[in-house]
């Protein structure tokens, strides 16, 4: 009897023993399912937050790259419109350079003069390129010899490379 007392014991004891052990068991894997939820749970949260700040961060990129994509845009336009202005310039001033030849230009202040010009005392200044000056003062004088234009003043200009500026009475026509 003794024996099965023992055994009793025995039994006894490795029941509790393996209960103990069951319940230090299932105190730790909650504990550790505890520790696992709380991480997925930061782990989360700091994805989250690394996501946030790369769509801010792309967004920025995105509206530097529009902005430099229209300031560059920008930039060939006004690069466009002078080259073209430069280039029309260019072309305007050769025709009309060609165009008015210094009898021409005589006929035109001529005509000029005619309309605007009533008073004998009054004053034609006549300003033109540098190489038409000597050619338009002798054809003016010839063209307003008959009119009550009597000296015509034909300056030079070296700003200009042809055509014609009029001025009558100190610039009032």
């Amino acid at each position: 009897m003794m024996a099965d007392e023992l055994q009793s014991l025995l039994e006894k004891i490795n029941a509790e023993g393996v209960k103990k052990a069951e319940a230090e068991r299932d105190r730790i894997v909650a504990a550790a399912k505890t520790e696992a939820d709380r991480i997925v749970a930061a782990a989360k949260t700091e994805a989250e937050g690394i996501v946030a700040v790369a769509k801010t961060e792309s967004e920025a990129l995105r509206a530097r790259a529009e902005s430099a994509v229209r300031q560059a845009a920008r930039d060939a336009v006004l690069k466009l419109k002078a080259e073209l202005e430069s280039r029309l310039a260019a072309a305007v001033s050769g025709a009309a350079a060609q165009a008015l030849d210094p009898s021409l230009m005589a006929e035109v202040v001529k005509q000029l003069a005619a309309k605007f010009v009533a008073d004998p005392d009054s004053e034609v200044t006549v300003r033109c390129a540098v190489q038409d000056r000597d050619a338009l003062d002798a054809a003016l004088r010839n063209a307003l010899a008959d009119s009550l234009v009597k000296n015509p003043k034909v300056l030079a200009d070296h700003a200009m490379a042809g055509g014609l500026e009029l001025g009558v009475d100190d610039g009032r026509l």
